[in-house]
């Protein structure tokens, strides 16, 4: 009977601290601060990014959803053009344009768990179309061996960009990359000459081109090259063939080829400081230079450290015909066809030298007639005198030797002698003292 009573009056205190408990709970938000709903999302406002893009038939967009409450659900307003509506999860979403053919407007909506939304304003374009296939050009040397390139040999890819209607579309950024084989596309960066990728700009026919480099160690094999357009990611591949090619005479060539000739300024004299820069490709780098007539000409840029880079020749005043370039490659291999080099006098006739009057002055007496004489050299040859004043008594004879006669004149008198010949002119002052 004790135990019995002992229930009957903890029992009702046992079910208000139970009740207690339950509101402690309730005002701590269902303990522990765990959320009411499990799709709280981010935080701040709902946002996609970007709010504005430009999208391209068949090329994958993401997006970013950020803020409101998750889960979102997503929607487009042109299903045949963006094909997209259901419900995000998470933060990223990926989408994939249809097909255009003409720039087209899409609005993609975006609405949260809450009822709260937002949209992207989207541009759908057709996609940029790149041939089927890149074209490769090889050296014509490498055609006897029915490769596309040839080892120790250099080409060029090409791929042309069109837009949907077939029209060339020039300025677009085209990244060809080395996918597989022994060779490398030609770059101008410095301290880069050889690349594995490199970034182009098509030209006004939509044509994006690099030079192919193929090292002289290279076996006969199957290459690919893939062409990529920057700005919507479709990309062509392309395969082509090397072949083993180990002709030294074959395997190094240079430009400008033939000979090169130098001209003088006139008939009596042979150029002077006037430069030629002949470049070399293929083969083993570097190359050295040598000529038949060392002296005759200054040799500058070698050894020629890279393919495609160049030597200059220089001429000094010396007056030569078919000086000839002993060029050698890194494996000994020599051009057996190099181009040359001549120096010869010019056309035009030369100009005559200069006058010149000895003595270039005078002092006479002032008292009595001076007789006085004077040498002239160079010009045509032909000489005119004249004096200035010419008092009465005074007289000139011109020519090599022209001699002068002053008579008695005023103390401080100064006299001036003029003799020209052709269009050259000099003046001789005479002092009376």
């Amino acid at each position: 009977m004790p135990g019995h009573r002992f229930s009957a009056w903890l029992r009702p205190l046992l079910t208000l601290a139970a009740i207690l408990g339950v509101l402690s709970l309730a005002a701590c938000g269902g303990g522990n601060g765990a959320p009411n709903n499990p799709y709280q999302g981010g935080v701040g406002p709902l946002v996609i990014t970007p709010s504005q893009a430009n999208l391209y038939s068949g090329n994958p967009f993401v997006f970013t959803v950020t803020g409101g409450k998750g889960p979102y659900t997503v929607i487009s307003n042109d299903q045949a053009v963006l094909p997209v509506v259901g419900t995000l999860d998470g933060n990223t979403l990926v989408v994939t344009p249809g097909s255009v053919g003409a720039d087209t407007p899409v609005t993609l909506s975006i609405r949260d768990a809450s009822g709260a939304a937002t949209s992207a304003a989207l541009t759908v374009k057709p996609a940029l179309l790149l041939p089927a296939s890149i074209t490769i050009t090889g050296n014509p040397n490498c055609g006897a061996s029915g490769a596309d390139l040839c080892s120790g040999q250099d080409g060029t890819a090409t791929v042309q960009v069109t837009g949907p209607a077939g029209a060339p579309l020039a300025g677009r950024e085209v990244r060809f990359e080395v996918v597989q084989g022994n060779f490398s596309i030609s770059s101008t960066a410095p301290g880069q000459p050889l690349v594995s990728s490199l970034t182009v700009i098509s030209d006004q026919n939509g044509s994006a081109t690099v030079r192919l480099v193929v090292p002289v160690n290279a076996a006969t094999q199957i290459a690919t090259i893939r062409a990529t357009d920057v700005t919507n990611g479709s990309s062509v591949v392309g395969q082509f063939t090397i072949a083993q090619f180990i002709d030294g005479s074959s395997v190094l060539s240079v430009i400008p080829t033939g000979t090169t000739t130098f001209t003088g300024p006139d008939t009596k004299t042979c150029s002077s400081g006037a430069s030629a820069t002949f470049c070399v490709f293929g083969g083993t780098p570097p190359y050295t230079v040598a000529t038949n007539f060392p002296t005759a000409v200054t040799v500058s840029g070698q050894p020629v450290l890279h393919s495609g880079g160049g030597f200059t020749v220089t001429t000094n005043g010396t007056c030569f015909t078919n000086l000839t370039f002993a060029i050698t490659d890194a494996a000994g291999r020599t051009l057996l066809t190099p181009p040359t080099a001549s120096n010869v006098f010019g056309t035009a006739e030369p100009a005559p030298p200069p006058v010149t009057v000895t003595p270039s002055s005078a002092n006479i007496n002032c008292t009595s007639q001076n007789n006085l004489q004077f040498l002239v050299t160079g010009g045509t040859g032909t000489f005119n005198a004249a004096l200035t004043p010419s008092p009465t008594g005074s007289s000139v004879t011109a020519g090599a030797t022209t001699t002068v006669t002053i008579p008695a004149s005023p103390s401080g008198t100064v006299y001036t002698l003029n003799i020209s010949s052709g269009d050259q002119i000099r003046s001789v002052k005479i002092t009376c003292q």
